[in-house]
Formats: C-alpha cells, sequence, structure tokens
C-alpha cells in the first residue's frame, strides 16, 4: 500500500491490524468450535465476545471506502487499476499458495482437500468466477473489495468520481435499499454490494466531506451511516442460520454506529504518538495476516490441537502468522508491487508513443 501522506492515516493502519485480530478472534475463539473446523475445538470462554467480532469487516470496509477514495484523487483509472494490482495480487497469490499447501498436508474438517485447479483459478482472485470455491473462507470480502475497486475505476474513466460522485453515492444507497428490501435480487446484491453499501460509502464520503464541510457533503454522510446501520440486520439471518444462535437486538443496533464512530475517529483525530515506520509496518502485516488465518488455523488446531493444550496452540499460531505476514509484508509485496508499477509505467509510456506515431 502507499505510504500515507498524512499522519493522520497512522491510526488507519492501527486499526486495520485491530480489525483483522478481531476477524482473527471471531474465527477462532466463535466460529471454530461451532462449525467443527477446527476438529471440535474451540474457546467457549471467548465466544460471548468474539461473536461480536465479526464487526472487523465492517471497519475493513469503512476504511477501504476512505482509503480508495484518497487513492483516486487526482489519479487517472489506468494508474489507479495499477496501483491496485500491484497492491493486492502478489500478496494474495503468495498467501493463496501457503494456504494451498498447508490444507494439502493437514486437513480440515468439514473441507475438501485443495486441488490444483483450484489453487490456479485463484490466479484472477475471484476464483468463483471460474467455478471454483475459494481456498480461504475470508476471500469474499477481497472480492467485495475488488468490486468496489472496479466501479472506483469506472467512474474515474468516465470522468464522474469527482464531479458526480455525491448524486452517485445516493443512487448507490437508493439502489441497496430497494434491492434488500423489494427486489431481493443476488445478483445486484453481489455486483453492487448492497448489503454493505453503507460502509464503503461512509468511508468515500466520509474523506470527501474532510475536504469540503458542506451541507450537501454532511447529508449523505448521514445517510450512508444510517444505511450501515441496518446493515447487521440484514445480513443476521444468515448469522443465526450458520451458527443457531441469535443475537440481542441491541447489541445489532450498536454494531453499525460503534464500527463507523470507531473509524472516523481514526481517521479525523491527530496521529497517535507513534513512530511511523512502525504504524505503517503494522498495518502492512494486515492483508497476508488477513489472507492466512482462517483456514490455515483451523488445520493447525485440527491436526495438533487438544483441549489442554489449545491455549499454547493459539499462541504459537498467531506468532507464526505474524511472523510470516511480516516476511510477505517486507519482502515479497514490496518487490512485486514496484516490479508491477514499473511495468505499468513502462507500458504507459510505450502506449503513448505508439498513439502519437500513429496520430
Amino acid at each position: 500500500m502507499t505510504v500515507p501522506n498524512t499522519p493522520r492515516l497512522l491510526n488507519l493502519d492501527i486499526l486495520r491490524l485491530i480489525s483483522a485480530l478481531m476477524v482473527l478472534a471471531f474465527h477462532y475463539g466463535f466460529r471454530m468450535r461451532i462449525s467443527g473446523e477446527g476438529g471440535g475445538l474451540g474457546f467457549p470462554e471467548l465466544a460471548p465476545f468474539a461473536m461480536w467480532f465479526d464487526a472487523g469487516l465492517l471497519i475493513f470496509f469503512a476504511i477501504s471506502g476512505y482509503v480508495i477514495a484518497m487513492s483516486a484523487e487526482g489519479r487517472s483509472a489506468y494508474d489507479f487499476a495499477a496501483g491496485r494490482f500491484a497492491r493486492l495480487w502478489p500478496t494474495f497469490i503468495a498467501c493463496a499458495t501457503i494456504t494451498a499447501v498447508v490444507l494439502s498436508m493437514w486437513h480440515v474438517p468439514t473441507l475438501d482437500p485443495p486441488t490444483v485447479r483450484q489453487w490456479l483459478a485463484h490466479a484472477v482472485i475471484i476464483s468463483r468466477g471460474l467455478g471454483q470455491p475459494f481456498l480461504d473462507g475470508a476471500y469474499w470480502t477481497i472480492a467485495y473489495e475488488i468490486i468496489f475497486y472496479f466501479w472506483v475505476f469506472v467512474l474515474i474513466a468516465i470522468g464522474l468520481f469527482d464531479r458526480g460522485w455525491r448524486v452517485l453515492v445516493l443512487a448507490w444507497l437508493a439502489l441497496s435499499v430497494a434491492n434488500e428490501t423489494l427486489i431481493g435480487s443476488g445478483a445486484v446484491q453481489k455486483l453492487l454490494i448492497t448489503e454493505y453499501s453503507g460502509y464503503f460509502a461512509f468511508g468515500l464520503t466520509l474523506y470527501k466531506t474532510q475536504r469540503d464541510w458542506s451541507p450537501a457533503n454532511l447529508c449523505v454522510l448521514a445517510l450512508a451511516a444510517c444505511w450501515a446501520t441496518v446493515t447487521p440486520f440484514l445480513t443476521e439471518p444468515d448469522f443465526v442460520e450458520m451458527y443457531g444462535l441469535v443475537r440481542n437486538v441491541e447489541g445489532l443496533a450498536l454494531i453499525g454506529p460503534v464500527s463507523l464512530g470507531i473509524m472516523a475517529i481514526c481517521a479525523t483525530a491527530p496521529s497517535l504518538r507513534i513512530s511511523p515506520a512502525l504504524a505503517i509496518g503494522l498495518g502492512g502485516l494486515t492483508y497476508p495476516l488477513y489472507l492466512l488465518h482462517q483456514n490455515i488455523g483451523y488445520a493447525v488446531f485440527a491436526r495438533f490441537g487438544t483441549e489442554q493444550n489449545r491455549w499454547l496452540v493459539a499462541f504459537v499460531l498467531v506468532a507464526l502468522l505474524l511472523l510470516v505476514s511480516l516476511a510477505i509484508a517486507r519482502t515479497i509485496e514490496p518487490r512485486a508491487r514496484r516490479a508491477i508499477v514499473r511495468a505499468a509505467g513502462h507500458i504507459k509510456e510505450g502506449w503513448g508513443r505508439l498513439r502519437q506515431r500513429t496520430a
């Protein structure tokens, strides 16, 4: 990821890592025991708290809206797409490969062993588009991120991302409400991320509002926050069906506002007194940690865990995941990103020269 130009983004780097750890705690501390994916192990003493930590995903989506709005500003559609590809693809391929190797050695209960065809399909990241299941359950959120990037790319390309963004965000929210309450189209839900659009829209609008504290911008921000507050109620039936547990209404009503509030504070408050290099380094762990933790964690618990040693296994597992994430963030990700950006620059220059010669 591009190094932030403002120290305020250091807060978001820290928040990104905290959000990833929240999702990790949700999977190990709550989901694993119910789903049986960890071989029957779990942490029931954490479950009453961990079951709410899927809020980390909501924070991720809001951060994404904010950061993408910032990263798209003043860039061409080509430069935006090249930057996003360079940021996502190399780390994703590295983590998908590691996951495939681990799952081939250590079986996860309830999951089929990975195949070469399944692994190869991840070259396009959204492997389901090629008829192959994700190697890790966490990848579905990356698919939503890519869909969001695609729409931002389109809007930049047609020149509407800067001058027409308010109308577009309002239309997006209106379509989301219509689809989730009246239409019920699964295709529209996926294509426009209608369940979670409030979070992406809130982050995007917050960035725009920081640049211009106009009544119109504040109105769009408030509408995005209102729709985001509804999201946990929209997704709760799936939660109940999957886990057989009904969470209380008060908690569901608080998830959205608390997630948005934390993200907004981190984005707008003065930076924490922390070394920029340390904050950026911690933020850099987030993406590989998120991609690696779920099914690899289940495989490790199923293979090595017992009721007696589960806490030790958890400690060692998280430490190893952080170390591997650090290695990827320090080596594979920056080198591959620079190479891709450099290659994209050469292609752009070559295309420009070709157009001049043919003009």
